[in-house]
Order: structure tokens, then sequence, then C-alpha cells
């Protein structure tokens, strides 16, 4: 036991008499202290944002509110009479969704960072607006990074830096044999040097990871997300020592270890990660960029607009078949009325969606296949573990995209029975009053559960990797030169 704790202060003395040590740690804190920082900004610029909505739906509701006894004027009393119109409704009052930034937002960049935090929810889908997916660089580009950046590229330096020379400058200075007397065989020497490493990295890993959760804008996250956080933390770390470890046991002298090591970092950083994008585009190219989609919408608009009345109202009552026994007569008679209004809006953006969907077919697909390959490449396979912890993922993305569609669906329904409402038999519209404007349907915010499997999935291939790389080091090791 004395000779294990001599071990350790003299390895402690070893690393803090190296000036590049320091230094290193130093840009680390600066760089995870201005990643925390950036990330901070941004989630509260959303905050503002969301709040920014908020106070106008409010003021909103007062107009809308004030619109039913404001008939100071001809025009007014004209207004006072359609203020409870379902059209008007939702025109003046809007259903508004948000899409709140979860507390680990702010450390991952993802997909949301680019796009919008509220939208309107109306009757109706607008399939115009196309969202795009966004990396990591994108946004380096703009002078922000975030503190999955710095983990990902910033700690296998660390490690890298701190091990390659645990060894070789003790065998290259002849001390190796008195380490050997107090530690046991070179093998143990060199175990105990890398964990000592491992728990200082992941330490000072761990100090800034907590630091980010704890100056979240948007809260705390919850107690089982911040420990997959700090354990996907360690895991990756672990990787990187267990590659360190292989790189070591090849018993190659100092320059050989870290420039090994750093022919690693570069490979799985930036090589390894162009030939799967590059992959991944050239079997499934993007077709977005080849329509300009506003045109085509207003295309689709015309299209439909113009079609006989008859088709699109049939259309309308054919899949919502809730109001068939609003149908009259009158309604196929001209583009003036409910029903065609209705069916013109189901038609549009189904041709509309279709279209959305041939155009993002190439990207889904690329999509998929990259998920398929990052498997392969620890680095991108943590970085996109972390995004899903700190729901800024495509998948997060697309649940909330979903809550949204549902909730549509439940502002629609609530629009259409007021709109083809059924009294003694026959159709009116039911205008909406002052004190039903409070009990309006509002969209519920919620933050979606990681997916367990997936999680667990991804984070077992990090395992794999590290003791096939321990074994292999181990099996290496045997050839130690003393």
């Amino acid at each position: 036991m004395k000779d294990k704790i001599m071990l350790l202060l003299y390895e402690w003395k070893h690393i803090s008499r190296q000036p590049a040590v320091w230094i290193l740690f130093f840009f680390f804190f600066v760089i995870g202290g201005y990643a925390i920082y950036s990330g901070n900004v941004l989630t509260t610029k959303k905050l503002v944002a969301i709040e920014e909505v908020r106070k106008e739906s409010v003021k909103d509701y007062h107009n809308t509110l004030l619109a039913f006894t404001d008939t100071a004027s001809v025009e007014k009393k004209q207004q006072a009479e359609n203020a409870g119109n379902p059209y008007v409704m939702d025109y003046r009052y809007p259903r508004i969704a948000y899409d709140h930034p979860y507390p680990l937002t702010g450390l991952a960049s993802g997909i949301k960072d680019l796009t919008p935090v509220t939208e309107k929810v109306n009757y109706y889908t607008d399939y115009a607006a196309v969202d795009r997916e966004m990396i990591n660089p994108s946004i380096l580009f703009e002078g922000r990074l975030d503190l999955v950046y710095v983990n990902l590229y910033l700690i296998p330096l660390l490690i890298i830096v701190l091990v390659y020379n645990s060894i070789s400058s003790e065998k290259e200075k002849g001390i190796s044999s008195l380490l050997i007397v107090q530690g046991g065989t070179l093998k143990h020497v060199l175990l105990g040097k890398l964990l000592i490493r491992l728990v200082i990295v992941f330490l000072a890993a761990l100090i800034m990871n907590a630091l980010g959760m704890v100056f979240s804008p948007s809260g705390p996250p919850s107690g089982n997300d911040a420990f997959l956080w700090f354990f996907l933390l360690l895991s990756y770390a672990v990787l990187w020592i267990s590659l360190c470890f292989v790189i070591i046991s090849l018993d190659g002298n100092s320059v050989f270890n870290l420039f090994t090591g750093i022919a690693f970092w570069v490979f799985l950083m930036f090589l390894l990660p162009l030939v799967i994008n590059k992959t991944a585009q050239l079997k499934h190219p993007s077709d977005l960029k080849l329509l300009d989609l506003e045109e085509k919408d207003r295309q689709i608009s015309d299209e439909v607009w113009a079609m006989q009345s008859k088709v699109v109202v049939d259309s309308f009552y054919r899949n919502f078949p809730r109001y068939a026994s609003a149908y009259r007569s009158s309604d196929t008679l001209d583009n003036q009325n409910d029903a065609f209004f209705a069916g013109y809006y189901y038609i549009k953006q189904n041709h509309m969606k279709a279209v959305i969907d041939s155009l993002w077919e190439g990207d889904n697909k690329a999509n998929q296949t990259a998920y398929r390959l990052i498997r392969y490449n620890p680095v991108q396979n943590t970085e996109h573990l972390f995004t899903l912890l700190a729901r800024t993922s495509r998948a997060d993305y697309l649940d909330y995209k979903q809550d949204v569609k549902n909730f549509r669906q439940i502002w629609q329904t609530y629009f259409y029975d007021r709109v083809f409402f059924m009294k003694n038999g026959k159709r009116t519209l039911s205008k909406l009053s002052p004190e039903e404007l409070k009990a309006l349907p509002t969209f519920k915010a919620e933050h979606h559960e990681v997916n367990r499997a997936d999680f667990i999935y991804g984070i077992s291939g990090l395992w794999m990797i590290s003791m096939i790389c321990f074994t292999g080091g181990l099996l290496m090791n045997r050839k130690f030169k003393q």
C-alpha cells in the first residue's frame, strides 16, 4: 500500500511539473467556460423569444376581447359582429406552439439551434417552410461552440498529452526499473498511471459539465439525465484511455506515441466523419435545393383554386365524415363557401406534403444511412448520444413537430365544429363568445424521454470498443521490454 501511495505521489509531481499539461488544462477550462457562456446566451435568447411571443399572444387576447365591445364606428360595429367568427379568431388570436429549451440544450448544438422556438398553429398546415439540419461546424463558423464540442475534441487531447510518455519517458530516462520495484510489473505501473490520468481528466470534465448544468438558464436537468450525461462523459474518457493503452503497448518511443495518438484523433474527429457524411450524401443526394417551395406553393394554390367546386367540396366531406350531415347542395355552386375553403386547404396541403416528402426522401435516407454508419465512429456516436440527452437531436425535433401536428388536429376539429355546427338540422356558423376565449385549446409543451434502447445500444458500442482495445493492449503488453 505504501508503495502505491509513493507511486501516486510521484505521478502527481511528474504531471504537475509539465507546463504543457497546465497550459492545456487552462485552455480546456477557458474554452469550456466560453462554451457554457455561449450556450447560455443562445438559450436565453430562446427563452426571451418565447416570452415575447407569449406577451404578444396576451396582447392579441385583449385586442380580440376588445373587438367584441368596440362599436365606436360603423367599421368597428361590423368587426364586433364578426369578432367571434372562427376564421377571424384563427387569424386575430392564433394558437401558438412553444419549443421550450431543455436544461441541457445549451450544452449540445443540434437542429433546434436553427429552427424557430415558436410557431403559429392554424387550422391548416403550411408546408412551404422547410427546416434544414445543421452540424457542429456550421455553428463554429458563426463563432459559437458548445460544451459537447469541448468534450469531444479536447478531452482526447488532454488524455493523449497526459499519457503518451507515461512509460516511454521513464524507460528513456532509465528509471523504469525503480518504478517496477515500487509498483510491481511494468504492466501494473502502466495501468496505475493510466487510471490516475483518467481520474484527473474525468474530474476536470465533470466539474466543467456540472457547471454547465448548474448555470443553465432553463433550470436543472432531471437526475436521470444528469447521471446519463456524466456516465457518457466517463465512457468517452475510458474509450480514449483504452486507445492510448493500445498505442503505448506497441512499445514505441514518446514521439511515436504522441504522433500516433494525434493521428487517431485526426482520423476519428475529421477524416472518418467526412467519409461517413460524403458516403451518405453520394448514396442519397438531396433535391431540396432544386425547387423554390414558395413558388411551388403558389402554383399548387392556383391549381386547386381552379378545380371544380364539386371536386373540392366532395374531397372535404369524404375525408371528414364527421361533418357529412352539414352538406348542402349550395356548397358546390361556387368557391365562396366554408366547405370549399375547407376542401381547398385539405387538397393543397396534401399536394404540398407529397412534394415535400419527395424532396426530403433523399435527405431522410441520407440521415438514416449516416446514423447507421456513425455506430462505427465512436466520436460521432458519442455526439449523437449527447444530443439525445440534450433534446437537440433530429429525433427530438421530429417528436416536437409531431406534437404540433397533433395539436393542429385538435384545433382543426374545434374550428370545424364551429364552422359546420348543426342546429335543429341546419348548418350554422357558431361564433365564440368572449367567455369562451379562455377555453380555447392551448399547446402543451413537453420534453420526451430519451429512447432507452437507442441510448443503451449506442453506449454499449463505446464500451465494446474500449474492451477490445483494452484486451488488445493487454495482449501486446506482454512484449514490453523492461
